[in-house]
């Protein structure tokens, strides 16, 4: 509320008398800014805490989890809250004016409590007193949390590659056992035979069938046993030695793989022997070690990786840690002399690896007394030969060097993988064709998956910063309950304060809703020094007085006149028991369809309604059905209140007739007068003081 000082800068009513209620009560919202501020403080904390669970929720979880990425929830929930910022501070800025001009304060300062927030005007809003300067600095402040909100929220979140290791469940088409003639007859291998075995030598890819459980998810691999057709083996590694500079020692075997199937007992049994030299010393005696091994077909847990849809054995795992399931025999691997009879899966290895891999190589005298080594057609010798024992960083003893670098890495374990690789490819094979051997298992998934993380420092800071703007925009609102009403800084409301004479018929109204149902309706413009008001136009520049504008420009210097062969008379629309505005004025001759006016930008173009028919009245309120005792005649025209009569000698507006229960006295003269509005009456009215006197509350 004003304070005792600005109290007495209002008019009395009159001279000794007190003023007189009117039944036209204007209409005030006291709540309706602390609902107001309610509920956007709701949302706003709403929208902390939302950010808070985001963050919170998506800490070590997988990005694939979340079909909107918390980074689009926090950009979303900082959007929202800087908006709702804004609407606080909107809010907040309207309470400081109105309290400022309220307890007294200079239009300066009002213009920088309403300009504060700029940036342009922060430097002269902090020198203009004490509430521009609060708004200047709490706008600065909060200029800064919206910069630092989103940048904040977004680090408080990351996504990185995360090393993982799971189980998960998937199926697999394949046969535990292989069948009889899956690699052909007595006589040949078949085309699936064949097949099988090319793809272990070459190392040919194989897939699985392409749909969900039976695909590896994401871009991992996946880790299994699965129990299919192999073979169940033994082997016994034997040694001798052998002198290779001794010339007895020439066309000794030094290297040679063999297969052999027997079929003497119950059981068929697949031999194979690999003879190699392991080791020699400086004086050129070699260690030749023979590996005697022997198969036969059982079910065997292979280890697999899936990548995707790619499946192949895992060649890496000790073949000591190979888990045999059962063994099997089969009629084919029976001897036989039929030669279009199918062979089992034994007789299939065997004619597959004895073909491939049979081979031998003898030692044989070299140049300069050395000795080397002839293999036959077969390239296994060649491939398995130990070329890292003449190598320049190899320890090996120069003689050794000189006279006999031979040495071959073993080929019995690859062998073995060979024949195990062949029966699953077969076993896949064999699945692939037959949905009944289906087999569910349990993988290891490893892999890197894209995890949410989150920097709780940064959560902290950015929840901070967010509170700090709620708590600045809240500050501007101090005080609000002083006001007693919704304020705003709409135009309607300032220029009613302002006492903007085009406002007086809005009546006693102050908010800026009920002044826009009131005279919402009126029409106005602007341009330089006029003012189109409901069809009326005024000069409104400060070098002359108010006064209406004539046809082709000339105007009434000394007061408003009516323009030509225009008789005023009173608008035929009303409401609240109180005037609209003045009636539309036509320029020139008169036109029965377009009536217009004319100011500084030019001759309007705007159609004015010619009488109440055509009018549009969608906007204008209806009629106040409160009584008033003295109303003011509606047929007086509502003049602004520079306006006074002319001395011209053109038509003029009727005297104003003042209704009896009201009456506005002259303002006491204060310095220099203006023309038209009152200077040079006496002074000194009582309940009145000059306005040079006005000290201004609060200011610095």
């Amino acid at each position: 509320m004003a304070d005792s000082s600005s109290r007495s800068l209002l008019q009395p009513y009159s001279d000794g008398s007190t003023a007189k209620q009117s039944a036209w009560i204007s209409k005030k919202s006291p709540w309706k800014i602390p609902v107001l501020v309610l509920s956007i403080l709701t949302l706003q904390i709403g929208c902390i805490l939302a950010t808070v669970i985001v963050l919170l929720s998506s800490h070590k979880d997988k990005a694939s989890s979340w079909k909107i990425q918390p980074s689009v929830l926090l950009a979303f929930l900082c959007g929202l809250y800087l908006v709702l910022l804004g609407s606080l501070v909107s809010i907040g800025i309207a309470v400081t004016w109105w309290r400022s001009i309220t307890h007294g304060t200079t239009l300066r300062r009002l213009h920088h409590i309403h300009s504060g927030s700029n940036l342009l005007d922060l430097i002269p809003a902090i020198r203009a007193g004490h509430d521009a300067r609060r708004v200047a600095l709490i706008a600065f402040l909060l200029l800064l949390v919206k910069l630092a909100v989103g940048p904040l929220a977004q680090q408080a979140t990351q996504v990185k590659d995360q090393e993982l290791a799971k189980r998960i469940n998937m199926d697999i088409q394949i046969a535990g056992e292989i069948p009889d003639g899956y690699f052909g007859t007595q006589s040949s291998l078949n085309a699936q035979g064949t097949h099988a075995i090319q793809g272990a030598l070459l190392n040919q890819s194989l897939v699985t069938l392409d749909q969900p459980k039976y695909r590896c998810p994401g871009n991992g691999t996946c880790e299994a046993l699965v129990p299919a057709a192999g073979v169940n083996f033994g082997c016994t590694p034997t040694q001798d030695t052998i002198d290779l500079v001794d010339p007895e020692s020439i066309n000794s075997t030094v290297f040679s793989i063999t297969f052999e199937l027997n079929n003497d007992s119950d059981v068929p049994i697949m031999f194979m022997t690999t003879k190699y030299i392991s080791s020699i010393d400086e004086d050129c005696v070699a260690t030749v070690t023979t590996d005697s091994c022997n198969f036969i077909p059982a079910t065997v847990w292979h280890p697999i990786i899936i990548q995707e849809t790619t499946v192949s054995r895992d060649l890496q795992t000790p073949l000591s840690s190979i888990i045999i399931g059962k063994n099997y025999t089969s009629p084919g691997d029976a001897n036989s002399d039929d030669q279009s009879r199918p062979i089992g899966p034994l007789k299939g290895l065997y004619a597959g690896l004895d073909r491939t891999f049979a081979s031998k190589a003898v030692l044989v005298k070299g140049a300069q007394d050395s000795i080397t080594f002839r293999a036959d057609a077969s390239q296994w010798p060649l491939l398995y030969v130990d070329t890292t024992l003449t190598s320049s960083n190899s320890s090996t003893s120069q003689n050794v060097k000189d006279k006999c670098p031979l040495r071959w890495k073993s080929p019995t374990d690859d062998l073995i993988q060979y024949a195990l690789d062949i029966a699953f490819r077969a076993a896949l094979d064999v699945g692939g064709q037959n949905d009944n051997l289906k087999q569910n298992f349990t993988a290891v998934w490893r892999g890197k998956e894209l995890w949410h993380f989150t920097d709780f420092t940064f959560l902290g800071i950015a929840v901070g910063v967010m509170g700090l703007g709620v708590a600045l925009a809240m500050s501007l609102l101090w005080g609000w309950g002083e006001l007693k009403r919704h304020v705003t800084l709409s135009p309607l409301e300032t220029g009613k304060a302002f006492g903007a004479p085009i406002l007086l018929t809005a009546g006693p109204e102050r908010e800026a809703n009920s002044i826009n149902k009131e005279i919402g309706h009126e029409r106005v413009a602007h341009g330089d020094d006029e003012l189109v008001w409901n069809g009326t136009v005024y000069a409104t520049g400060m070098s002359q007085p108010p006064s209406i504008r004539r046809r082709y420009g000339s105007t009434s210097p000394q007061g408003l006149i009516v323009a030509d062969d225009i008789s005023p008379t009173p608008s035929r629309t009303s409401g609240r028991g109180h005037r609209r505005g003045m009636s539309s004025v036509s320029s020139g001759p008169k036109s029965p369809s377009t009536p217009s006016f004319e100011h500084t930008l030019g001759v309007s173009t705007m159609r004015w309604p010619d009488d109440e028919d055509e009018a549009d009245i969608s906007y204008r309120p209806a009629p106040h059905s409160r009584s008033r005792s003295n109303s003011i005649d509606d047929r007086i025209p509502m003049l602004p209140m520079g306006a006074r009569p002319s001395m011209s000698s053109s038509p003029q507006l009727p005297p104003i007739q003042h209704a009896p229960t009201i009456r506005i006295d002259p303002v006491s003269g204060v310095g220099r007068g203006r023309r038209g509005s009152g200077a040079g009456m006496p002074g000194g009215a009582s309940g009145k003081r000059p306005l040079s006197a006005i000290s201004e509350r609060g200011s610095l």
